[in-house]
């Protein structure tokens, strides 16, 4: 059903070289009345369709869904929109640093990110520092007016799919299945 004629664009994504990836097994969101959702503004049913799919693709790639308490690294994401005000807002909010981030092919090719109003960003946090070590682009290209629900939910797993597959250290799914 996920993999119907639309083909993938490249995400693009950088991260912290100090953080240890391959230690990370499990992952949180913020609850939506925390700060996080005063981020931005976006309707539940896009918040919906963004969770499932990160969900999703981190379920098949062998990550398990913890408490906030306990989990190794916190998700968040952006929805890009007109609004840069919005997305000063939200880098603030996960302590975004450029700098900090040197690992990936961003930083390796000098490639720019692609921040343009419909892309989606996703960021890992270190729950301990409370700042983004990974950030992910990826340009949804998505039509209100001719998307609908599921086309939509389609290209945002699509895109969420690409963009883990950026992640610095892949889990052994194999093992985590025989566990």
């Amino acid at each position: 059903m996920l993999s119907g004629c639309t083909s993938y664009q490249p995400a693009i994504s950088k991260y912290q070289t100090n953080f240890n990836f391959s230690k990370v097994s499990s992952y949180a969101f913020y609850k939506r009345n925390s700060d996080f959702g005063q981020f931005q503004n976006i309707s539940y049913t896009t918040r919906n369709s963004i969770e499932l799919a990160i969900e999703q693709v981190l379920d098949k790639n062998g990550f398990i869904y913890n408490t906030l308490d306990d989990a190794d690294i916190v998700i968040t994401y952006h929805l890009v929109n007109e609004n840069a005000k919005e997305l000063l807002t939200y880098n603030k909010g996960v302590l975004y640093c450029s700098l900090c981030l040197r690992g990936g092919e961003a930083q390796a090719d000098k490639k720019q990110w692609q921040t343009i109003p419909g892309s989606l960003i996703i960021d890992v946090i270190d729950p301990e520092q409370k700042r983004s070590v990974w950030r992910s682009v990826y340009p949804l290209k998505i039509n209100a007016k001719t998307d609908n629900s599921r086309e939509v939910q389609v290209k945002i797993y699509q895109a969420i799919d690409a963009m883990i597959d950026k992640y610095p250290h892949s889990r052994d799914v194999s093992k985590t299945n025989n566990a």
